[in-house]
């Protein structure tokens, strides 16, 4: 691992470390304020994605934008109307604003909200999708005038992302208890495969690693993934780490 890859790490286990300490969801926005700036941008949001007739106010889970963006944003409805929540509704992975609306037909409202965006240093951005098991959706967002990430950076925010919601949603549901951490059941085999995904490898590099073949890897992930009620790795990964079976 290079020294840019160890840091990053580094940045990803301190706010881990941190997140499972937190209290409340403000000590989880104080220490995801700590690691957005490190990453290079100057504000985040964290908030589901209302239905077509709501409005967003009540869905925002933690609030670090300029607060003149915010009321902007909430009073005039942006939300539905916002290239980059349209997105996240597409797709599970995470994305750079720029480079997954290059080239794309932008209506007028859509482009005046990315240009207004501007005005708060929000030029560019990096969203992190969250689809949850049960339907709900949800997004987290940072923002800065020039996203400038890593491969190692992307994923470790990504990772970032997904535990801080994780967290954020448990705590204003406590649905996660020590009742649940006792009756989840991962096997030694199945621990084995989270680590090495993540360790960044594919199902197919994990089967050569281990020497089984695809399709047994891809079931037993997918099996990890029931368990854990997530939808994709990076999920898997998050809450692997959120339970304690990665450390």
């Amino acid at each position: 691992m290079d020294s840019e890859a160890l840091a990053t790490a580094n940045v990803m286990f301190d706010f881990i470390s941190d997140a499972a300490l937190a209290k409340s969801s403000e000590d989880i926005l104080m220490s995801l304020n700590r690691t957005a700036s490190h990453f290079g941008f100057s504000c985040f949001a964290m908030s589901g994605i209302p239905l077509p007739t709501e409005r967003i106010d009540p869905y925002f889970l933690l609030n670090a934008w300029p607060y003149e963006w915010f009321e902007r944003y909430s009073t005039g409805n942006y939300v539905h109307a916002d290239p980059v929540i349209h997105l996240s509704k597409m797709q599970d992975g995470a994305f750079v604003w720029s480079e997954a609306l290059q080239g794309q037909e932008l209506g007028r409202h859509a482009r005046r909200i990315m240009m207004e965006a501007r005005e708060f240093k929000m030029k560019d951005g990096y969203s992190v999708p969250l689809h949850t098991a049960d339907g709900f959706q949800a997004i987290i967002t940072f923002g800065s005038e020039k996203v400038d990430l890593s491969r190692a950076a992307r994923g470790a925010l990504h990772i970032i992302s997904i535990y801080a919601h994780n967290t954020v949603r448990s705590m204003l549901t406590k649905n996660v208890s020590s009742q649940d951490r006792r009756l989840l059941r991962i096997t030694a085999r199945e621990r084995e495969i989270i680590q090495w995904c993540a360790a960044g490898k594919t199902a197919v590099e994990i089967a050569a690693i281990l020497g089984r073949s695809h399709r047994t890897i891809q079931n037993e992930i997918l099996n990890v993934q029931r368990k854990l009620d997530v939808v994709n790795s990076a999920q898997m990964i998050a809450e692997s780490f959120r339970y304690g079976i990665l450390r």
